[in-house]
């Protein structure tokens, strides 16, 4: 009796488990979903041939989500604050010019703040068209968002950054992209299913 009852505490603890893990993966396809959205929607603001315009958006979905933690935030209340899905720190030019558009973290860093989503996607596509420390990015497009990545070196001060960046790329965002344009066939609610098997 007592292994009868063990086994069905760890089934119960299992499905839990697992309700959980889908409640996470969904809320962050949903995330991603309307971060990609939303990324499109910025880049017909810019014109034709520019850099901003044909940025893939894996290249912006991909740096997000992993600035993001998966667009949760988790850890980083300050740059959620902020808006900002990027990571940008402000430097001290820029907290000049604009004294009202950056915050500072607990850590001491002093974050870009921006009023939206988009606006951060903004900032963040105006800086690697802009900025010569980008310039490999700039290069490298049209020869895939893998290529873009490897130029992205200078964005953050972890050595291993364009390799997280490949690695979010090909576990998480790919098959997001992949998939979103999909077809899912609509079921017929139950009642009509059985109706059409008499």
């Amino acid at each position: 009796m007592i292994q009868i009852l063990e086994l069905i505490k760890h089934f119960v603890l299992g499905i839990a488990s697992a309700i959980l893990f889908i409640t996470i993966a969904m809320s962050e396809i949903t995330n991603t979903k309307e971060y990609i959205k939303a990324y499109r929607e910025v880049q017909q603001e810019y014109p034709e041939g520019s850099f901003q315009r044909e940025a893939p958006v894996a290249l912006g979905a991909t740096n997000a989500y992993l600035e993001t933690n998966g667009f949760g935030f988790e850890g980083a209340p300050t740059a959620k604050a902020a808006n900002n899905f990027h990571g940008m720190h402000a430097s001290s030019s820029y907290m000049k010019d604009n004294p009202n558009k950056f915050m500072t973290t607990t850590g001491g860093a002093n974050l870009r703040k921006y009023d939206n989503m988009k606006d951060s996607i903004r900032g963040y596509l105006n800086l690697l068209a802009t900025d010569d420390r980008y310039e490999d990015v700039r290069k490298a497009q049209g020869k895939g968002v893998e290529a873009m990545f490897k130029g992205m070196s200078a964005y953050a001060q972890d050595p291993n950054y364009v390799e997280k960046l490949l690695s979010v790329y090909k576990n998480q965002i790919k098959a997001v992209l992949e998939t979103q344009n999909m077809l899912v066939p609509k079921v017929k609610p139950l009642d009509q299913q059985m109706n059409n098997l008499k």
